[in-house]
């Protein structure tokens, strides 16, 4: 009853942020957020089967062996749209963060350059991590490793965006940025799982120690040095 209670108390205290005065009611925001639904509307509705394979591969065995015999994974149309809708997601997420925790990075960008910023970074971030992630099998001579923690991190991309979305919207229309952190720990949950997922699918060629490297400094690494510039920042 207390949590039910303390449940019902934030609702009520959720305050709806004011309407724009301007004519068109409608700001880029809103633009934003219904490409991002009709994009999403148009990967599930062309291909509902394989999106819900995507979708179910990190949790289900049996999806991702499914897509393995389908198709060779993030190579068809699909996965283009899909990263997509990752990076959008993620960059309206990041645009929101920043402009209300760090106004000393916000107040050098106009709204939308900075969500084109936030959305840009991602990408990149991602992609580097790939990048990384091609050299380090090239060195220790584990490309089936590679390839399945590829595969692995793109569907938690994919699951923690669409977790994200509807989250996102919320703390954009509402006061309550307590949102976000709902979605941070579903986060961490998901990344873990990825992770385990990807440990369970391991060969005898990439030991303990080599992955245990990787973890550190490809994974948690960056995610610190996010951390300590936006608390020097702030």
């Amino acid at each position: 009853m207390n949590l039910l209670s303390t449940f019902y108390n934030f609702l009520l205290d959720i305050k709806p942020l004011p309407m724009p005065t301007q004519a068109h009611v409608l700001d880029w925001m809103t633009w934003v957020f219904c490409g991002v639904l009709v994009l999403l509307t148009l990967i599930i509705v062309n291909s509902r089967r394989k999106f819900t394979s995507i979708v179910r591969a990190l949790f289900s065995p049996r999806s991702r062996n499914q897509l393995l015999r389908e198709s060779k994974p993030l190579t068809e149309w699909i996965y283009a749209f899909l990263f997509l809708f990752d990076f959008l997601v993620i960059g309206m997420a990041l645009h929101l963060i920043i402009s209300t925790f760090l106004p000393t990075i916000s107040q050098h960008f106009a709204p939308f350059p900075l969500f084109l910023t936030c959305t840009a970074a991602a990408a990149v971030f991602y992609f580097l991590k790939t990048a990384n992630l091609y050299l380090l099998a090239f060195i220790f001579n584990c490309p089936e490793d590679r390839s399945n923690h590829e595969q692995n991190r793109f569907f938690c991309t994919t699951c923690c965006s669409l977790l994200l979305l509807p989250l996102t919207i919320a703390a954009a229309y509402t006061s309550q940025f307590s949102w976000l952190l709902l979605y941070a720990v579903l986060f961490i949950a998901c990344y873990l799982f990825a992770w385990y997922r990807t440990f369970k699918l391991k060969s005898n060629q990439f030991n303990f120690i080599e992955f245990f490297l990787y973890f550190c400094t490809i994974e948690i690494l960056p995610f610190l040095i996010i951390i300590k510039l936006m608390i020097s920042f702030r």
